[in-house]
């Protein structure tokens, strides 16, 4: 090999000099950056814990106004009023115990939502020493004492609160013992809201932990909540009763008092103080850290970059001089360049570039694979978004699309005549095959498993390309109870530049295929068809039944609207939407059923079977027989012995029409009314109030249909004392109006249909 001597111009000693140049120049930023950011950095972290305390505190007034907007809402509710006057008016018979069901909903109905962080809201009728909440209704002394247990949150100090003069207040927090389904300990932070006059008080329990975790976060700093009285709201090193000084001068929002930066933000509306405190040893641990970090970084940069422009130089130099020991033989030219070998190389290229040309011209002659792979890059281009084509392989000639989408049956059911990519394989050489003489030019691509595409160049010769394709129709057709294939064909473009066009336009035209057995062309867009979705009500139906067991009249409802889609002539893919829409619904039904794992992993597997639904007759046998197995597990579920279960289902279908609420049917049945809420939504999935309105609900159903009494009547006689509360839970349980089931029920009957 060549040895080159070593020039002050060579490439190895130029590229040297400019990498420590680089490294001298970054070298000095670096030292000037650190020493900038040692000066400052002290400054920063006390401004990032003013601004993280400020974001805090933003947070937490804005998240108290927003809790305090719904407790008012909840105070001047006009079912909580009425409740709490008829307690007032202490005549056990003109109270309505109905009411606080009601309350209750809207009580879990605000607590539910996980942004409020709220464990629960009492309503405290002091008159009656009666509370609501969101587990019921109860004693207020037994609540207190048993349920909602904390020092000094006790009945007397509830009772005090009514003597106060404001009409909110924010609680210290403290360790509350919960016992509802389970006992737990959680850190609760009260708020009281009150007005003269009422004889009720509203009680919010704020969840202090998720507070703090989701407005200030638990590896900050100590952060605490202080009154304008003194009295700590709360506190993240634990709840404390102790007034907790805030040592701060007048005119500053921090201060540094015994090797401690403390940071306060005042709030004029709720007249509360944040603060956080952060030790000094912290903040000067963090710098030195920094320090330490950044020289050692600093060195570290400075020794691998120097050691790294001698190795890189090297590695530029050498492939260079190898490069010129090879091509040294051939005839120098004089270029100007200050660089030695980049003169050499100059020499050398115009030669390669003339053997490349050669070369080029050479493959151009053989254009076939390169042809191939041209139509496939731009079709990947085109299915990535890409609009920039710069090949020049393909022809640009005038041409048709045709677009084969083979759907292949997968059935685990059925013995495959050979494996998905073997069928394509074939399906491919048969095209090849069958365009081979009418269309020499033509080339067929294989874009995805189940994809081919064939470009048909030429001029306009329609007859000849439907006569083809239907020859290929009859071939394929032979095969249709393992596969199906659409064959959407493309306009006549005169330009290969409309090639994207094309391929949009047969993808678009694939969509629209229709359900049928054997090969389907697609020549034109077809129409489109608007969507089919169940209405609300039929939702409804489908879901009761289901609930119910009641797997024929599913069935029913579904095959009728699959017919009603084969009348429109909905295209495939919304017959696959629809029915993978339905399996969705039957899915979440059995789950919220707890059907039995064998069922349920039969149900699981039976949905890969949609892929092999290409007929309605398909679509029917499959939606009929998954509806079938759902429903029988969900009957079996529900028809399992329990005497517990048994003996409530029979009390409410004999006592509906009574004055019934959670407390009294558990009296009856010797349990606490917490205790049986739990066991029957465990046992049924469904709670005390929805079961009773459903049993209430049925016998309307029944009256309606086969009575001339009121609906005011029927109202009372089930058990509604009201008929607006009837009238609203009947619509929300059928969909419709009491008035509305009525006129359906007698249109219906005079048609000879059942209801």
């Amino acid at each position: 090999m060549l040895k080159l001597p070593l020039k002050v111009n060579s490439l190895l000693v130029k590229s040297l000099i400019s990498f420590l140049a680089i490294i001298a120049l970054l070298a000095s930023f670096n030292f000037l950056s650190f020493a900038f950011f040692k000066t400052n950095i002290e400054r920063e972290i006390i401004q990032n814990n003013r601004v993280a305390l400020k974001t805090a505190a933003d947070r937490y007034e804005k998240h108290i106004a927003i809790i305090k907007t719904m407790l008012f809402k909840l105070y001047q509710n006009e079912q909580v009023v009425s409740f709490g006057r008829q307690l007032a008016a202490k005549d056990p018979g003109a109270v309505n115990y109905l009411k606080p069901a009601d309350i209750v909903e809207s009580i879990r109905r605000d607590i539910n939502n996980p942004f409020l962080y709220m464990d629960n809201v009492f309503v405290y009728y002091a008159a009656a020493s009666f509370t609501v909440d969101k587990n019921g209704t109860g004693d207020a002394a037994r609540t207190f004492s048993q349920f909602y247990v904390s020092e000094p949150y006790t009945l007397g100090f509830w009772n005090r609160q009514f003597s106060q003069a404001a009409t909110t207040q924010l609680h210290p927090n403290r360790l509350f013992s919960i016992v509802s389904s389970d006992k737990q300990n959680k850190q609760l932070i009260p708020m009281t809201v009150k007005l003269p006059g009422y004889p009720h008080m509203i009680i919010g329990m704020l969840d202090a932990g998720q507070l703090h975790e989701s407005f200030y976060g638990n590896n900050g700093p100590a952060f605490t909540i202080v009154h304008s009285d003194g009295s700590v709201i709360f506190d993240s090193s634990g709840p404390d009763t102790a007034s907790k000084p805030i040592p701060l001068a007048e005119d500053q929002d921090y201060t540094l008092q015994d090797n401690t930066y403390y940071f306060t933000y005042d709030s004029e509306e709720t007249n509360l103080t944040y603060m956080t405190s952060v030790p000094y040893s912290s903040i000067a641990s963090q710098i030195r850290k920094l320090e330490v970090t950044l020289l050692v970084l600093f060195a570290v940069s400075v020794a691998i970059a120097a050691a790294a422009s001698v190795v890189f130089s090297r590695k530029i130099n050498a492939p260079v001089k190898q490069i010129i020991a090879s091509l040294r033989l051939r005839s120098p030219e004089v270029v100007r360049s200050s660089i030695y070998e980049f003169k050499l190389i100059n020499e050398i290229s115009r030669e390669l570039i003339r053997e490349r040309n050669e070369i080029h011209e050479d493959l151009q002659s053989k254009t076939s694979l390169l042809t191939d792979f041209g139509y496939i890059s731009k079709l990947k281009k085109l299915a990535s978004g890409s609009n920039e084509w710069k090949d020049t392989i393909v022809q640009n000639r005038p041409f048709r699309i045709v677009l084969f989408q083979l759907h292949i049956r997968t059935s685990r059911h059925q013995a495959m005549p050979a494996k998905p990519d073997r069928l394509t394989y074939a399906a491919r050489e048969c095209i090849d095959l069958m365009f081979a003489e009418p269309f020499p030019n033509s080339r067929t691509l294989q874009m995805e498993s189940n994809q081919l595409v064939s470009v048909v160049f030429g001029d306009d010769r329609r007859e000849l390309l439907e006569r083809t394709l239907a020859a290929l129709k009859a071939i394929f057709d032979q095969d249709s109870g393992h596969y199906a294939v659409t064959a959407a064909v493309s306009s006549f473009y005169p330009e290969g530049s409309d090639f994207n066009l094309a391929y949009r336009e047969t993808l678009e035209r694939a969509r629209q295929a229709k359900l049928q057995d054997g090969m389907q062309l697609i020549w034109d867009d077809v129409r489109e068809v608007h969507h089919f979705v169940f209405t609300a009500q039929e939702e409804q139906e489908l879901y009761s039944h289901l609930q119910e067991g009641g797997g024929a009249a599913c069935v029913q409802l579904v095959v009728r609207m699959l017919e009603h889609m084969a009348r429109k002539e909905a295209f495939r893919v919304q017959y696959r939407t629809f029915a993978q829409g339905v399996a969705a619904k039957v899915l979440k039904v059995t789950d919220k059923a707890k059907i039995e794992p064998e069922p349920a992993g039969q149900l699981s597997d039976m949905v890969a079977d949609l892929e092999d639904c290409f007929t309605l007759d398909d679509y029917k046998r499959f939606l009929e027989t998954f509806i079938g197995v759902a429903a029988e597990a969900v009957k079996r579920r529900r028809d399992e012995k329990d005497p517990v279960v048994e003996f409530f289902f029979a009390y409410l279908e004999e006592h509906y029409s009574e004055d019934l609420s959670l407390d009294s049917v558990a009296d009856r049945m010797n349990m606490s009314s917490t205790y049986l809420s739990a066991y029957i939504k465990e046992k049924t999935g469904t709670n005390f109030s929805d079961h009773l309105n459903n049993v209430r609900i049925r016998q309307a159903k029944e009256m309606l249909a086969g009575t001339s009494m009121s609906i005011r009547d029927i109202g009372e006689k089930i058990g509604y004392r009201n008929d607006t509360s009837f009238i609203r839970m009947f619509k929300k349980s059928s969909g419709l109006t009491p008035g509305d089931y009525r006129k359906r029920a007698a249109l219906e009957g005079n048609a000879g249909l059942q209801l």
